[in-house]
């Protein structure tokens, strides 16, 4: 499959005259939080020649395509493969005012063509604001228990994942001032002496259960991962303050480098 999506790339390049500077993995797979029956969610940065800069009309800076198993052309619903990227001068707008996504796809271990800027993952590695991380982390909690599993409307395993992927990744930036693995699994881990382990044991049986297959299936309310977002609500209601030096010079310099390079 990664040869696959390699070549799918490179189509995408060729059809839209751009350069994939890399692609990654940024779903399910990239957690290690993935089903037999899960897609694969392509994330890549891409640039123009420096002449589509340089007129009136603004180049358009997303791409978005989506192909069935055989790498055909397909609807983004029911299809294998969905691929999205971001023009290098969005992709570093939004990287620079620590965009979560952007910062996760500088992360992801699962890397299907071009590699990763070093310049910006040391960026995003220093120079993160946890606010940013910290709100869009807890909103991802937030919305997935309030909307789906306390409302009752789509009880299952893959929303508790996600409800809890947001819990764990806000209180790694509280209690550790760095920015949270993309693996699930490893984040789990290293809170064990903050999270407790009735809920961190219940998220691995829930891992496991997802990988089967049963991301799907509605279930019933699970009481002790309910109470702990409850109270994860109550008492964890102060936003971190930052006192990162956000000087974006580097991020500046990166980026004529890449523009104004040879393409």
């Amino acid at each position: 499959m990664k040869e696959k999506i390699k070549q799918l790339c490179e189509y995408i390049e060729k059809e839209n005259n751009v350069e994939v500077l890399f692609a990654v993995e940024n779903g399910s797979r990239a957690w290690r939080m993935e089903s037999k029956n899960s897609d694969y969610d392509v994330r890549f940065v891409f640039v123009r020649p420096t002449k589509d800069y340089i007129q009136i009309d603004t180049p358009r800076n997303v791409i978005e395509a989506a192909f069935d198993k055989d790498g055909n052309s397909c609807p983004v619903k029911g299809s294998l493969i969905d691929i999205s990227g971001f023009d290098i001068f969005k992709y570093v707008r939004l990287l620079s005012n620590s965009n979560p996504t952007t910062i996760e796809w500088l992360m992801s271990d699962i890397v299907y063509c071009g590699k990763q800027n070093e310049i910006f993952k040391s960026f995003a590695l220093n120079k993160f604001t946890k606010k940013t991380l910290y709100l869009h982390y807890k909103s991802l909690c937030k919305n997935n228990y309030l909307n789906y599993i306390k409302s009752g409307k789509l009880i299952t395993y893959k929303k508790y994942l996600y409800a809890y992927r947001g819990l764990v990744n806000a209180k790694w930036v509280v209690n550790k001032n760095t920015i949270p693995p993309i693996i699930f699994a490893d984040a789990m881990a290293e809170m064990k002496n903050i999270i407790p382990n009735n809920i961190l044991n219940n998220l691995e049986n829930i891992i496991e259960l997802k990988s089967q297959g049963k991301e799907k299936d509605i279930i019933q309310n699970i009481v002790e991962l309910d109470k702990y977002i409850e109270t994860f609500f109550e008492y964890e209601s102060e936003t971190p303050d930052d006192e990162t030096n956000r000087d974006f010079d580097e991020l500046n310099d990166e980026l004529r480098k890449i523009v104004l390079g040879d393409f």
